[in-house]
């Protein structure tokens, strides 16, 4: 198609109820509640008619000026803007006496939006197919925008987004009742980790947490420590995609890190009877914890969504972590890097919520902290690499640094010392958490809870 419209078959009438959409507008001509109500579910475009449209469109420009809905102000309003049905008045009026009862609005505004539904479905399958005739894209990508655009009309919720205040105070008490009754006084999943559980409250569903550090922090190490834990000792199911190690890598290390073997010497063959029934008593008890991993090297967050979706439908889902963003693709075309990190990470927001469970999202930071003195080397919020979207879509930021990490600071007493920096959390304090890391068992130790000017940076 040379405009690259998408163009409906011939012969075709698109999905729509005629009937429904005139009780809609019927309604509201009669009812003033029937207009507030039909405005917050409803958008011109779930209409068919274009004269419908119209018709629905005045009346909310209307609202918008604070002026009241009948047959006369309608009216007025569609013959200012040059949109006056065929029929005039008498067809407005014919709306009003096609209403079976204004009580069944809901039952006909269900209608209209299902037929709206498949009428975007047909436009979004129409896309898809210029897309492959036209051969401007290859394959995959077609296939990851197709996905995309699917997927979100599957996620459509069609409640309300506005509820009143005391449904949602309702869902507050709950979620307290529910940390009260834990004996550690947690509203999300315990990581492990005492004091950053404390702070954080658990790891809960919904949060985007993302975990930064320069490369060979033992970010991985972290984030898998925490799956562990939550898979061994809360029998969630943990789902890990990991863009860089393979699933085999990452099994043994999380062997190592349970059996408490060295993972030089089980790599290299250095281990003795001893080693091998701590690693067959580990393996029985990570064989036993519901965690999957997923070792694709090139995956879209549309695609770690389905197969999240899928896990969760047959298994239930408590956990994602996902090694890690800057290897990570939108799976489709953007002007440049930062709108892609932008596009992800809004799309792995609204990921764990749609699942409502807590997603771990490892990241890279710049060198800028190398640069820095050797006194103001914790990282910072700017240093989240390629975009600002990081920390904007972000519940959580939790930075690791390890006093060893630089050659220059590799003295004895540094040897294995570190820390957790909360540098941002939307509904708790912020602070620095010291931790002894065990390189050889891949593993972080929780030593103390630093917080206070002098010691922690500030955020």
């Amino acid at each position: 198609m040379a405009d690259g419209a998408v163009h409906a078959p011939q012969g075709r009438i698109a999905p729509h109820n005629l009937e429904a959409e005139q009780s809609i507008l019927g309604s509201m001509l009669l009812n003033e509640k029937c207009v507030f109500e039909a405005m917050e579910a409803l958008h011109e475009t779930d209409f068919h008619q274009q004269q419908h449209r119209n018709i629905f469109r005045a009346m909310d420009e209307l609202v918008r000026e604070g002026v009241a809905v009948d047959m006369v102000t309608v009216s007025q309003k569609l013959e200012q803007e040059g949109h006056m049905p065929m029929g005039g008045m008498e067809y407005l009026s014919g709306l009003t006496m096609t209403v079976p009862s204004v009580a069944n609005l809901k039952h006909y505004i269900h209608i209209v939006k299902e037929k709206a539904s498949l009428r975007e479905m047909i436009d979004v399958c129409m896309k898809i197919s210029d897309d492959c005739y036209r051969g401007e894209q290859d394959a995959r990508e077609i296939a990851n925008t197709a996905a995309t655009a699917i997927l979100r009309l599957a996620l459509k919720d069609e409640r309300s987004s506005m509820q009143h205040l005391s449904a949602a105070l309702q869902q507050s008490y709950v979620i307290i009742s529910e940390a009260m009754k834990n004996k550690d006084g947690l509203m999300g999943l315990p990581a492990g980790f005492p004091l950053m559980d404390k702070m954080l409250s658990g790891l809960q569903g919904g949060q985007l947490i993302v975990i930064a550090g320069r490369p060979g922090m033992g970010k991985t190490s972290f984030a898998m420590n925490m799956v562990e834990y939550i898979g061994l000792t809360q029998k969630a199911v943990c789902l890990v995609f990991s863009l860089e190690m393979s699933a085999d890598q990452l099994a043994t290390r999380m062997l190592c890190s349970q059996a408490k073997v060295d993972s030089q010497d089980a790599r290299t063959g250095k281990i003795g009877a001893v080693e091998i029934n701590k690693f067959a008593e580990a393996m029985k008890e990570l064989s036993g914890t519901e965690i999957y991993i997923d070792d694709s090297a090139s995956i879209t967050p549309t695609e770690m969504l389905a197969k999240a979706q899928s896990l969760k439908k047959s298994k239930g889902l408590g956990l994602i972590a996902i090694d890690y963003l800057q290897l990570m693709q939108a799976g489709g075309r953007t002007e440049s890097r930062q709108q892609e990190v932008a596009q992800i990470t809004r799309t792995l927001k609204i990921m764990a919520k749609e699942l409502n469970v807590p997603i771990l999202l490892l990241s890279q930071l710049s060198r800028a902290s190398e640069k820095r003195d050797k006194k103001s080397r914790y990282p910072m919020l700017s240093d989240l690499r390629e975009s600002g979207a990081i920390e904007q879509d972000a519940d959580v930021v939790i930075f690791l640094h390890r006093e060893d990490y630089y050659p220059e600071d590799k003295t004895p007493e540094n040897m294995g010392k570190a820390r957790i920096i909360i540098a941002k959390q939307r509904s708790g304090p912020t602070g620095a958490i010291s931790m002894q890391w065990q390189g050889e068992y891949t593993k972080y130790m929780e030593v103390d809870y630093v917080h206070d000017e002098e010691e922690a940076p500030e955020y």
